[in-house]
């Protein structure tokens, strides 16, 4: 008994008649019985009556067909295989347009955040990095010029007077006077010394301030002028030497009311209130 899939293979050679009269019994028992084999022949049945409009002609163009048919389906695929390079090249400058954009936008962003991470480094460079060696050591340097001029001077009572600095004396001994600011941790501590040609002498020490702030002390009187010393730059090397920084002020020290240590803009870090008499 042969099943559904031989029987369908087989049912072209059948529509011919090209089958053995055995094999197309037993095919013809099959269809009988199948309604979906026999209904697939059926659309078989006008393959002979075409094929036997077929003539030795038909047959000789088929197997050799005409010079211009090969022309026209050569021609037609190279045609197809031109485009068909085109739009290779075209999406290839394609992909290159849009990864050279994209390399350049890198770049570009690159260049962009070495640009910002420069400039925000260059804030880095802070006055007291600016200044010379020698500008950074003055205050060092300033004072201990006046120790060496205090040793000299104790130890040369008799000095002429030529050979002493033609500057003002400290005519009294100095006095102290300090003062904070709670809420940011600065202190600051203010000597101070009245000149015999009238004014005062500083010595101004701060702890807490950052390094590298920029400083001035503005002298407050009683009766309410101000005036301001010279800046300086809290250095870390201050801060390890404990060196006060040294400057004058005219008003006399009986008409001081305090002193206010303020950065370069102003703002007040630490007062110093001048107590007692």
């Amino acid at each position: 008994m042969m099943t559904c899939e031989e029987v369908r293979l087989a049912l072209g050679a059948h529509a011919l008649g090209a089958l053995d009269p055995d094999e197309a019994l037993e095919i013809d028992n099959h269809l009988a019985t199948c309604e979906a084999c026999g209904a697939e022949l059926l659309e078989l049945d006008g393959v002979a009556a075409f094929l036997g409009k077929v003539s030795e002609r038909d047959i000789e163009l088929v197997a050799s067909p005409p010079r211009q048919v090969l022309d026209r389906l050569l021609n037609a695929r190279a045609k197809r295989s031109r485009r068909g390079r085109l739009l290779l090249v075209a999406a290839a400058s394609v992909a290159l347009l849009g990864l050279g954009g994209t390399i350049w936008t890198v770049i570009q962003e690159s260049a962009v955040q070495r640009q910002e991470s420069s400039s925000a480094a260059a804030p880095a460079a802070t006055p007291s990095q600016l200044r010379s060696p020698m500008e950074q050591a003055e205050p060092r340097i300033a004072a201990e010029s006046d120790r060496a001029a205090s040793d000299q001077r104790a130890a040369s009572p008799r000095a002429s007077a030529s050979e002493t600095p033609a500057t003002p004396k400290k005519v009294v001994a100095g006095r102290k006077f300090t003062g904070e600011n709670e809420a940011e941790q600065y202190y600051a501590t203010v000597m101070a010394w009245p000149l015999s040609g009238g004014g005062t002498e500083l010595g101004v020490q701060v702890s807490g301030v950052p390094v590298d702030t920029n400083c001035r002390v503005l002298v407050v009187g009683k009766d309410g002028r101000e005036e301001f010393t010279d800046s300086w730059i809290i250095s870390r090397e201050a801060y390890v030497d404990n060196a006060p920084f040294k400057s004058t002020t005219t008003l006399a020290m009986k008409n001081i009311a305090r002193f206010d240590v303020v950065d370069q803009m102003g703002k007040l870090l630490v007062s110093v209130k001048v107590t007692g008499k």
